[in-house]
């Protein structure tokens, strides 16, 4: 397993904590918080219904992973430049929008209490990149920053946010 991935999974054990720790006034099942891998991260809607939205889902996923160095640092021509990378994860969680009843539509009182879950969630995000990376030393990586957060949505029945992290860490080589 590579470094990337053991980061990212110490990452999402700390966000399935922290979206079942209290003061969490909405948690979400742990076995609703997972890696996921691709490009993007789409909640899914099965054929018999089941939607990720609505079940709650957070995730971890590698977002990418760069070079610290550009080819025109002096660095570079020590070799310096295969010695570390920026790996970049991207922590979100979706939840299910209102849904009112027919002819009717969001009232202000639940668009106030899906605000309250969306910060609740951002909360637990920035609480699980303490928890998964105050220790830097043994995990043998170099600084982390907070990158961007940004809500997600609305998509069909799906409002989130999402959270990067970039961390440099050693290369692989």
């Amino acid at each position: 397993m590579t470094q990337a991935l053991s980061l990212a999974q110490l990452l999402v054990g700390c966000l399935a904590t922290q979206l079942q720790n209290p003061p969490h006034q909405w948690p979400i099942p742990s076995e609703r918080v997972m890696l996921r891998a691709g490009q993007q991260v789409i909640p899914l809607l099965s054929s018999t219904g089941e939607d990720e939205c609505c079940l709650g889902l957070g995730y971890v996923r590698i977002a990418g992973i760069n070079g610290v160095r550009d080819v025109t640092d002096r660095m570079a021509d020590s070799g310096c430049f295969m010695a570390e990378r920026v790996l970049t994860l991207e922590m979100g969680v979706y939840r299910c929008m209102p849904t009112p009843d027919a002819g009717a539509i969001v009232s202000a009182t639940e668009w106030d209490t899906l605000a309250a879950k969306l910060d609740a969630d951002w909360k637990a995000m920035e609480a699980a990149v303490c928890c998964a990376f105050s220790d830097s030393d043994a995990l043998r990586i170099g600084p982390v920053a907070v990158g961007l957060y940004e809500p997600v949505g609305p998509d069909a029945n799906c409002l989130g946010g999402r959270l990067s992290v970039n961390i440099v860490m050693e290369a692989c080589c």
